[in-house]
């Protein structure tokens, strides 16, 4: 098993938001072969995928980002996933990309589809790695819990620090199992604005219950069975995997993944 290395491994270029002009978003590339763009999910950064980056990198030209508020990103302005789409097509100009594939992880996959509902004559494949969709009693729990922070902030500050955070990941991403990725993951989410982490939560579709709606570009969902957070297909269809996996996949299931990834991404969009 691989650990989760949060240092930042050498790569081709690195790019702080001053590298652009036209970009606030802080990114890195790496790798060669056909564009891949990275978006992290709940509070991660680009950290999320340390493990699948050196099995995908000789492969793929990796574009790994750090979506609005989050690690050296600037603060998004108004509605976030749109702010996460203006940002996110403000790179791919600014890099001169005419096409890419995107991977996405959690609450990024919102994001990726919402890019991809607007920006689908520039996106050739898309993968959902642990889409945040879950069933509707999950999503009922977490609209109650938006409601609470609406009235009483300092509530939804104190679940998302110390101890609270910390059983949360353990629980949603871990499943309680004890494992040495985890403390890493506190760490990082705990390192971000409380703000940006509850707007992200807020910008999920019907609060996580809706389904993805998906233009006509090649895609593929990957699931974990073990996921407490998604709601897993119970009867897989043609765009989709299910593997034995919890929430920390990227982590945990690397080689797997990469393997899942890699054959979807170069095979013929007919097959």
């Amino acid at each position: 098993m691989v650990g989760l290395d949060l240092t930042i491994p050498q790569v081709v270029h690195a790019f702080s938001p001053a590298s652009l002009d036209k970009s606030v978003l802080n990114y890195q590339i790496e790798g060669k072969g056909p564009p891949l763009l990275l978006i992290h999910g709940f509070g991660i950064s680009f950290n999320i995928w340390q493990n699948l980056r050196p099995l995908l990198r000789d492969v793929f030209t990796l574009i790994a980002i750090e979506l609005p508020g989050i690690g050296k990103s600037s603060a998004p302005e108004g509605d976030y996933l749109e702010a996460c789409d203006r940002e996110i097509e403000a790179l791919r100009l600014a890099l001169k990309i005419e096409r890419w594939s995107v991977f996405s992880y959690s609450s990024g996959t919102r994001v990726g589809e919402h890019y991809l509902q607007r920006h689908a004559e520039h996106v050739t494949k898309t993968v959902y790695l642990c889409p945040a969709q879950t069933r509707a009693y999950k999503a009922a729990g977490l609209r109650i819990a938006m409601r609470w922070d609406a009235r009483f902030p300092s509530v939804g500050n104190w679940v998302l620090s110390g101890w609270r955070l910390n059983f949360l990941v353990r629980l949603l991403g871990f499943n309680l199992y004890p494992s040495p990725h985890a403390r890493a993951w506190v760490d990082e989410i705990s390192s971000q604005p409380v703000e940006v982490l509850k707007e992200t939560m807020r910008s999920l579709p019907g609060h996580g219950a809706r389904a993805f709606e998906i233009p006509s570009v090649p895609h593929l969902f990957i699931w974990g069975r073990h996921d407490l957070i998604t709601a897993s297909p119970r009867k897989p269809g043609l765009h989709n995997r299910v593997i034995n996996a919890a929430h920390a996949a990227p982590v945990v299931d690397a080689e797997e993944i990469a393997g899942i990834v890699e054959r979807f991404l170069t095979l013929p969009s007919s097959e």
